[in-house]
C-alpha cells in the first residue's frame, strides 16, 4: 500500500486516541503485511493504544506466528508473497474463530465479497478511511462486542446476544460502509425490514432517505424513487422482466463502483428463488446473494427473547405513554413459549400485554391469560407456515428436475440444508425428476 496509505493513517491517528486504552491492555494483535513501513506504522499506533503487537511480512510467516503467539486479533493485507491473505484466513478458520480483519488498498467489491464469505470479520479498504475505523473494529472485537452499544440502530432493532445474532450484526457493521447491494434472508416476522432500516442508518448516520419498494407487482416502467437507498421488499416476488431490469441496474452500478444511483438493500424469504408470482432470474439471485445476511428465527436463539421482549415493551410503552416492564417470571414464560411467527408474533402478543397491564409491571398471570386466548390460533399458524415451506420447496425441486445442487443454488442454501428440508417434509426426489 505504501506512502499513500501512510498519509491516510496519519489522518486517522487523531481519532484513534478516542479508543479507551484499557480495551487494548495486554491484548495481542498480529499485523501481517509485506510493506514493512506500513506494517511498522500500524503496529506503532496500536502499541500507543496499549496493544501488544507481533508482525509478519507475508502469510506464511503470519501463520507460523499465529500458531506460536495465539493473538487475539489478526490484521492482514490481501496480496502477499508465499501465502496471501485469503490462504492465511483459510488456515486460521480451520483452527480458530479469532477475529480476522482485512486492511488493504485492494478495496474492490469482489475482494470484499470473497473475504467476508471466507469468514473474515471485516474488510476495511484504506481509501475508505480506514485507520480510525480499523482500530475501532479491533477494540470492538476485543471487547467481545460485535455490535453497536445499546441505543444504536443495531442495539434497538437487532437485540440479543446469541452467536447467530452477533454474526448478523457483525456482517451488518462490515458491510455498512460499502455501497454494494445487500440481501437480508429470513422467515416472515424475523425483522428483515428492521434490519434493512438499521443497516441504512448505520451506513449514513440516519442521513440517507430509505424508500421501501414492494416487489410483488412492481414493473420496470414504474421506475425507482429518487432517494439515496431503496429497500426491495420481498424480492423473491419479482417478475422475470423486473428481475432482468434489476440485473442490468446492478451491473451498471458495479461498473461505476456503486457511486451512482441509490444503494440497493433487498430482503427475501430463505427459499428465495421460487414464487407463485414468478421468480427472478438466477443471475439476480447470484448478484444479490454474494453479500447476504441471514436474520435468524427466534427458535434458533431463544436465549435472546428476554432482550427482544424488553426492547419491544419499552417501545410499545412509549407509544401508549406509559412506563412498563416485564417481571422475571413473565420473561421465563416468554422464553418457554414457542413463537412460530417470530418477532412479529411476539410483538403482537406483547402489544396486548402492555395495553392490558395496570401496574406498570407485566406479570406471568396476564401473559398466561393472553396465551389461553390465542392457543387455538397457534397450531393453525404453524401448519400454514409448514405447508407454505413445503409448497415452495416442492416447486423449486420440480423446476430444477429434482437436482439438489441447482435447488440449493436457487434457494441460497447448502446442499445439506436442502437435504434436511427434503427429509423434514417427506419429499421423494424420484417423483420430482
Amino acid at each position: 500500500m505504501g506512502l499513500e496509505f501512510l498519509n491516510w493513517l496519519a489522518v486517522g491517528v487523531g481519532l484513534l486516541g478516542k479508543i479507551p486504552a484499557e480495551i487494548g491492555m495486554t491484548a495481542k494483535v498480529l499485523v501481517v503485511d509485506a510493506d514493512v513501513r506500513l506494517r511498522r506504522a500500524l503496529a506503532a499506533e496500536l502499541k500507543e493504544l496499549g496493544y501488544s503487537t507481533v508482525e509478519a511480512g507475508d502469510g506464511e510467516e503470519g501463520w507460523n506466528l499465529f500458531c506460536q503467539q495465539e493473538p487475539a486479533v489478526v490484521i492482514t493485507d490481501l496480496a502477499m508473497p508465499r501465502c496471501d491473505g485469503q490462504e492465511l484466513l483459510r488456515r486460521i478458520r480451520v483452527r480458530s474463530d479469532v477475529p480476522v480483519i482485512f486492511f488493504t488498498a485492494q478495496g474492490s467489491v469482489d475482494a470484499a465479497v470473497a473475504a467476508l464469505k471466507a469468514g473474515a470479520d471485516d474488510f476495511v479498504a484504506a481509501k475508505e478511511g480506514g485507520a480510525a475505523r480499523l482500530v475501532g473494529r479491533v477494540a470492538s472485537a476485543l471487547e467481545g462486542r460485535q455490535d453497536s452499544p445499546a441505543g444504536s440502530p443495531l442495539g434497538d432493532r437487532i437485540a440479543g446476544t446469541s452467536l447467530a445474532i452477533q454474526r448478523c450484526r457483525s456482517r451488518m457493521m462490515a458491510l455498512a460502509p460499502l455501497r454494494v447491494p445487500v440481501l437480508f434472508l429470513g422467515e416472515e416476522g424475523v425483522g428483515r425490514s428492521a434490519a434493512v432500516e438499521a443497516l441504512n442508518e448505520l451506513s449514513s448516520g440516519g442521513r440517507a432517505r430509505l424508500a421501501t419498494l414492494r416487489c410483488e407487482g412492481w414493473k420496470p416502467g414504474l421506475g425507482f424513487p429518487r432517494v439515496e437507498a431503496i429497500h426491495l421488499k420481498g424480492v423473491e416476488k419479482l417478475s422475470a422482466s423486473a428481475g432482468a431490469f434489476l440485473v442490468d441496474r446492478i451491473q451498471e452500478s458495479e461498473r461505476g463502483g456503486f457511486i451512482e444511483g441509490p444503494r440497493i438493500i433487498a430482503s427475501a424469504h430463505p427459499l428465495f428463488g421460487s414464487s407463485k408470482t414468478g421468480a427472478p432470474g438466477v443471475e439476480l439471485r447470484q448478484l444479490l446473494g454474494r453479500l447476504s445476511i441471514e436474520v435468524p428465527a427466534l427458535r434458533q436463539r431463544p436465549g435472546d427473547i428476554p432482550d427482544i421482549a424488553s426492547v419491544l415493551v419499552n417501545r410499545l410503552g412509549r407509544t401508549l405513554g406509559r412506563r412498563v416492564t416485564l417481571s422475571a417470571s413473565a420473561l421465563e414464560f416468554l422464553v418457554a413459549r414457542p413463537w412460530p411467527g417470530n418477532i412479529a408474533q411476539l410483538e403482537g402478543f406483547l402489544e396486548r400485554a402492555v395495553a392490558f397491564s395496570r401496574e406498570g409491571l407485566i406479570r406471568q398471570g396476564l401473559l398466561a391469560e393472553i396465551a389461553d386466548e390465542e392457543n387455538e390460533g397457534i397450531p393453525s399458524l404453524r401448519r400454514h407456515r409448514q405447508a407454505q415451506e413445503h409448497a415452495l420447496l416442492l416447486q423449486v425441486l420440480r423446476e430444477t428436475g429434482g437436482n439438489v445442487s441447482r435447488t440449493a443454488e436457487r434457494m441460497l442454501r447448502s446442499r445439506s440444508a436442502v437435504y434436511r428440508l427434503i427429509e423434514k417434509h417427506g419429499i421423494s426426489l424420484a417423483t420430482n425428476r
